[in-house]
């Protein structure tokens, strides 16, 4: 008769004293064999119990953050402001009176920035300097001129800035008659931001504001006086 290889005779061996030891602990050696078969099945159990918590958890972070930004936007659109541009020839005494205006026609407070007026072209310093290009060297002659600051104040929701008006006398009738035509020809842009830093261009009459990350350093700016 072949005796077994020695392989299977160490296999044997193993066999019978893992039966041996199972026997001796009472059984201890099989149940911890039957709970390690089990732990898969725990985990997944356990993993199907916090699932549900950690699904509402995220549920109710991401609302608080579209909550967070909807309050965000609804603060930016009460504090929203409008700026405008506009020119007329007549004030509220129905005097003839040129005047040049920059109004905020939104619901926040606007904090103007750069003004730039240019003409056929060419931007100019002051009004001054405007009216010598428009009306020739002649153009200061018996001149009524009122000027208010356009930059770097706070214009309210509701206000209107008249930066350059110019009075009808009879001295500088033949001026004010040029400018009242000249003026239509004028480029006018500006830059405002909101209390939120949010800042905005608007050029020429009724322009539709385009937004910038901070107001533009390099315009050449209009100054009143």
């Amino acid at each position: 008769m072949t005796a077994p290889p020695p392989e299977q005779d160490r296999i044997a061996q193993l066999e019978a004293k893992v039966a041996e030891l199972s026997a001796r602990d009472g059984g201890v050696g099989t149940r911890l064999t039957r709970l390690l078969k089990l732990m898969p099945w725990l985990m997944a159990s356990h993993f199907l119990i916090g699932a549900p918590a950690l699904l509402i958890s995220l549920g109710v972070a991401y609302a608080t953050f579209v909550q967070a930004e909807a309050t965000k936007k609804m603060q930016q659109a009460d504090a929203w402001p409008f700026l405008s541009y506009g020119t007329s020839n007549v004030n509220e005494k129905g005097e003839r009176v040129i005047s040049l205006v920059l109004s905020n026609n939104g619901v926040g407070p606007a904090l103007l920035g750069p003004i730039e007026i240019s003409y056929q072209g060419q931007p100019v310093r002051d009004p001054r300097d405007l009216l010598r290009k428009c009306c020739g060297p002649d153009g200061l002659r018996g001149l009524s001129l009122s000027t208010s600051p356009s930059s770097d104040i706070v214009a309210r929701p509701g206000e209107s800035i008249n930066f350059l008006q110019i009075v009808e006398t009879p001295e500088n009738k033949a001026v004010w008659d040029r400018f009242e035509k000249e003026r239509w020809k004028l480029k006018v842009r500006s830059c405002y931001c909101s209390i939120f830093d949010e800042c905005w261009t608007i050029e020429g009459a009724q322009a539709r504001p385009k937004a910038v990350a901070i107001c533009p350093t390099d315009w050449t700016r209009f100054r009143e006086r």
